[in-house]
């Protein structure tokens, strides 16, 4: 055995490593392929269904006002009714008549809010996911620039979605090729090792084996 050995072995290791890191990053394009997808059919899921969301706020508010306007009248009435007691027996149900309608009015009112309220959230995260789909694009333009057989630029969460999909596939493929790449770079790693040490040492890594040649010719491994 000499240092021949050990050199291929170590050129093994840095092919595999090499490898590694690509796979590695792959995971990586992946995990963003992911998430803008993500965001994409959220987005997408959100104004699909937007119109009848606003139909359904509006009508919510607009029911809520009406309510408020039944109760300003009817407190208004109350007030009238007590204004026009005379009889003191009668000053006390006419009170209670007027708390009552403040109270109905305070939950009319609160409900208003509430439904004012829906209302604007909904038209913020419109706002909100409108003003984020630039960025998703910008995203997805870094992916496709280190990818082959993608759309440079996606514009829109459908086209978002869609290039998501070819974006996964692309990855597969090429983590397929790498895995495949890898796999015959370790195979010819151990049987060189288990040739030149006369022992199997199937299973083990590129780096392994290169330790137990370099440990057997004395060399430290690289």
């Amino acid at each position: 055995m000499d240092e021949r050995a050990l050199e291929e072995v170590r050129r093994l290791a840095a092919i595999d490593a090499e490898l590694a890191a690509r796979t590695d990053r792959l995971r990586e394009l992946g995990d963003e392929v992911e998430a803008v997808r993500a965001r994409a059919e959220a987005t997408e899921a959100f104004f699909g269904g937007y119109p009848e969301a606003v139909e359904r706020r509006r009508t919510a508010t607009a029911e809520a006002r009406d309510d408020r306007a039944r109760r300003e009248a009817e407190l208004a009435a109350a007030r009238a009714e007590l204004d026009a007691v005379r009889k003191e027996e009668e000053r006390a149900s006419a009170e209670r008549a007027v708390r009552r309608s403040e109270d109905r009015l305070a939950v009319a009112e609160a409900r208003v809010a509430r439904a004012a309220e829906a209302e604007a959230d909904l038209e913020r995260e419109a706002a909100r996911l409108t003003a984020e789909i630039p960025e998703l694009e910008r995203r997805a333009a870094a992916v496709s620039s280190q990818l082959a057989d993608l759309p440079a630029a996606p514009s829109g969460p459908q086209e978002l979605v869609e290039w998501a999909s070819r974006a996964r596939a692309n990855l597969f493929v090429i983590a397929r090729q790498l895995d495949a790449q890898r796999d015959r770079v370790i195979r010819e790693a151990n049987e060189l090792g288990s040739m030149l040490l006369g022992e199997p040492l199937y299973g083990s890594t590129t780096a392994q084996v290169e330790r137990r040649i370099a440990a057997t010719i004395g060399r430290p491994p690289s």
